[in-house]
Formats: structure tokens, sequence, C-alpha cells
């Protein structure tokens, strides 16, 4: 397979797990700005529940998805810094591409950790 269609490859499953992560960011949205101090032991347990089932429906599938990619993608972007100088007029475009999309795959999945964190110390103060 050439590398332009690893690059081509690479940019669409980017594209499609941010696609998802679109859908799923109102109901990680509405987890999130769920009130801590809520009176009553029948609300705070539906929010436990619905912070709990927004982690496993959304956050942590969305965080492997972006892990998973990124580790798949990761030894040939090393290869490529490793091999390449820094050329700012005479450069490559298509390694470039495939570095930066690496790089957007590794700042999403640190993105999604963060979510599944915050999700995790809501569920724990909803106690």
């Amino acid at each position: 397979m050439p590398f332009s269609d690893i690059v081509a490859v690479s940019g669409l499953l980017l594209t499609l797990t941010t696609f998802m992560f679109n859908l799923a960011w109102p109901r990680l949205h509405e987890a999130l700005e769920l009130d801590e101090n809520q009176s009553g032991a029948l609300a705070r347990k539906r929010s436990r529940t619905k912070v709990m089932n927004v982690l496993c429906s959304c956050a942590l599938p969305l965080l492997a998805a972006f892990i998973a990619l990124f580790y798949v993608n990761l030894p040939a972007a090393v290869r490529i810094i490793s091999s390449s100088t820094l050329d700012l007029w005479d450069f490559d475009v298509d390694r470039t591409l495939y570095v930066s999309v690496v790089l957007a795959l590794l700042a999403f999945a640190l993105f999604n950790l963060w979510l599944a964190l915050k999700l995790v110390r809501k569920w724990q103060r909803l106690h």
C-alpha cells in the first residue's frame, strides 16, 4: 500500500472517531454538568447511574479507540521523525500529514482520558 494511502486511511479513521466523539459530546457534557450536591438518595443514585452509563458507553469506548489508533500509527510516525530532517521549504507533505494525524490522535486520546477521569471523579463525589 503506498504511503499516501496509509495517510488517507489514518485521516479517515481520525475523522470517524472525531465524528463519534461529536455524537457522544452532548451526553458527556450532560453527565459532567450534573450537580454533585443533590439532596435525596434516589436523585444521587440516578445521577451515579447516569454518570457510570456515560462513562461505560461513551467515554471509555472513545478512549480505547483513540489509544488504539494512536498505538497502531506510532511506530511509523517515530520512524518518520527519526529519519527526517527539519526543512521548512523542502518537506514531504504525506509524511508531514501522517505525523500530524498521529499527533492529533495523541491529543484526542489525552483529552478523552481527561474526560474519563473527570467522570470517575464525578461518580465518586456522588456517593
